[in-house]
């Protein structure tokens, strides 16, 4: 998903039932957790750092490729979507629902800061994930829900999912706010989350974005718990004394 998003700060670790978005990166699997055993991976892990942000990319290229902001900030990476084999093996193995990792304790934020992190024998410096950049913003987006398989429907059949996926350094961005060039996933025929109001993107190319699963489109808000989303939520609010309840 993924959509511009906000800082995640003073972030601890909250229980999060979610399998993407994008990319804030929300990503393609958000859907509410059926584990049953303690030992299942932890749905995600929280890091910090810089990482590569995909959320306001509604022009990425119909191969996949996304041009994508980078950021300094915490951020949220589902362990489903990890790309480095290697690294999600580990990571799954030591964050699990029993022994949940805190915030940077997962080998994969190591991998990420470290540059470590490996796809088809590639090591990249950077990586897509999900953080909050822009969160307030987005609530002002007219976001909708767009169904390929509608009768009628004339937008675009193909977007992107970001989650995990290896970025580089742009050398000659059209856009000096989006110097990365992510290697996305390109889903086709399966509904999502439009943006600006239209299923279309931007200049010919595709939406980075979220399956509609993944937003609460009659309350404006995800509907599966988010880590730090309170926080953000509450940093959006108007400046002023909330009302005391009945007595």
């Amino acid at each position: 998903m993924r959509l511009p998003i906000l800082t995640i700060t003073s972030m601890t670790w909250i229980a999060l039932s979610y399998a993407p978005i994008c990319g804030a990166d929300i990503g393609k699997k958000a859907e509410k957790s059926t584990h049953n055993f303690p030992n299942a991976p932890q749905e995600s892990v929280v890091c910090t750092g810089w990482h590569a942000l995909c959320t306001s990319s509604p022009d990425c290229r119909r191969n996949g490729d996304c041009d994508c902001m980078r950021v300094n900030e915490a951020h949220i990476m589902v362990t489903s979507e990890i790309k480095d084999s290697a690294v999600k093996r580990m990571t799954q193995v030591k964050c699990t629902d029993a022994h949940p990792c805190d915030v940077d304790k997962a080998p994969v934020c190591e991998a990420i800061r470290s540059g470590q992190y490996e796809v088809d024998n590639v090591k990249y410096d950077w990586v897509s994930t999900y953080s909050y950049r822009g969160w307030c913003a987005l609530l002002q987006w007219d976001l909708i829900a767009c169904y390929p398989d509608a009768s009628g429907y004339t937008g675009d059949r193909e977007w992107a999912v970001c989650d995990g996926a290896p970025c580089t350094e742009n050398q000659n961005p059209s856009d000096p706010d989006r110097p990365l060039i992510c290697r996305c996933q390109v889903v086709k025929d399966e509904a999502f989350v439009g943006m600006k109001g239209s299923c279309t993107g931007y200049n010919g190319g595709i939406m980075s974005s979220m399956p509609v699963s993944a937003w609460d489109f009659e309350n404006n808000t995800y509907p599966f718990p988010m880590p730090g989303y309170e926080y953000v939520r509450g940093a959006c609010a108007p400046l002023k004394s909330d009302p005391l309840p009945p007595r």
